[in-house]
């Protein structure tokens, strides 16, 4: 296999695959199956990466979302049971988090450590609107897309120094992303218990007053 899969192989994989029309829909297509069936999409970033940092954001961007609004449908018409079975205990965290049927908390779970799955799954049990589950995903998924996308597109096209001086930007990039959002995360969770105290504490002088 490594004989086989030798760097200059696959990058005529890579230019032959560029050359055949009909490529993209076949990544897109796999994207949908993949989804529906509840496994990762994040190898398919690659494939979508192949046709460089523009078209394979494209790419990428439209397979995911297909793939994330048939599994969407899926679980709507499957239920449940279905769904539990193929997410299994993850299911309640991502329904906790979905629950709140706000904009920005759905936008959310595209950041959050939860697998793409669960999150499209999650979202129909939870009775979030097709539209509205549509445009949350679309917002979540571009940033994390874009990034993805971008550096693997460079790591292919690069060699040498100029390759792990791209894949050490790229682990820089995603730290920076990631304690970017962990932050705004934070900071509105605090802000969330900061109005529930007020709440408890205003509750509770009704309390004493009334009494």
């Amino acid at each position: 296999i490594g004989e086989a899969l030798t760097e200059e192989r696959v990058l005529s994989l890579i230019e032959t695959l560029r050359g055949i029309w009909w490529a993209p829909f076949l990544l897109i297509g796999l994207f949908a199956i993949v989804s529906t069936l509840g496994l990762p999409p994040v190898p398919l970033l690659v494939g979508g990466a192949a046709f460089g940092a523009f078209h394979g954001s494209i790419y990428n961007m439209v397979g995911l979302l297909l793939g994330a609004s048939l599994a969407y449908g899926l679980a709507k018409l499957l239920g449940r049971d279905f769904v539990v079975r193929v997410t299994g205990e993850r299911l309640r965290r991502a329904e906790s988090i979905l629950g709140r049927h706000g904009f920005w908390p759905l936008v959310q779970t595209r950041f959050m450590p939860l697998p793409f799955s669960v999150v499209n799954f999650g979202a129909a049990l939870a009775g979030v609107r097709p539209v509205f589950f549509l445009v949350t995903s679309t917002i979540g998924l571009i940033p994390s897309t874009l990034i993805h996308t971008y550096f693997m597109a460079q790591a292919i096209e690069t060699q040498g120094r100029d390759r792990v001086f791209t894949l050490v930007l790229y682990a820089g990039t995603l730290i920076l992303f990631n304690v970017l959002l962990s932050t705004l995360w934070l900071r509105e969770r605090a802000q969330r218990r900061k109005r529930y105290r007020e709440l408890v504490a205003i509750r509770a002088d009704r309390r004493e007053r009334n009494g």
